[in-house]
């Protein structure tokens, strides 16, 4: 299982569902082909500049916590593919933070998620050419959960996408919008 944090003020319900499909590719995935077509899923590799769809509605469990200003989404069931930046996609991988053990304690805490948003933040400029807030496009985190952690994941994944959660077929990549 692993957890997505969503800031509610910039992130709507249709696209938090984006935000689960990752954790799937923490189960298997591969680096895309320059091309249009699927990627099969070889190895447990997440990498930089990987793009994949949202997930399937139908197939995704979502529990969110309404108390919290973050939505707190526990991942149980998902249904997605890795996919070619060149094919029609939701989201790209733009940064891979890797967290120290002493992380393990506050996973599931606000400021840890908050932290881990600066340090997305921080990165995005690097890789889409335009600082955040200056940015077209958003970006959130995806952290692991305690469960998840227990299995080796334990990196923090920044990734973009349209704020209308419209399709992207481009990489985002020094796109500097």
């Amino acid at each position: 299982m692993i957890k997505s944090y969503l800031d509610k003020g910039k992130v709507s319900a249709s696209v938090a569902a984006m935000a689960l499909m990752i954790s799937t590719l923490m189960i298997g995935c591969s680096k895309a082909e320059e091309s249009n077509k699927v990627v099969q899923p070889e190895t447990k590799e997440l990498f930089v500049g990987m793009c994949f769809n949202d997930a399937i509605p139908d197939e995704t469990a979502i529990e969110e916590n309404p108390e919290t200003a973050v939505s707190n989404v526990t991942i149980t069931n998902i249904a997605m593919e890795s996919l070619s930046c060149k094919a029609s996609h939701d989201n790209e991988v733009y940064y891979i933070h890797q967290l120290p053990e002493i992380s393990k304690s506050h996973l599931e805490t606000e400021q840890f998620f908050e932290d881990m948003l600066d340090v997305c933040e921080d990165k995005f400029k690097g890789y889409v050419g335009k600082s955040y807030k200056d940015s077209f496009y958003e970006m959130s985190v995806l952290l692991p959960t305690t469960q998840s952690w227990d299995q080796g994941h334990k990196e923090a994944v920044c990734y973009a996408f349209h704020p209308d959660a419209e399709k992207l077929d481009f990489s985002l990549k020094g796109i500097n919008k």
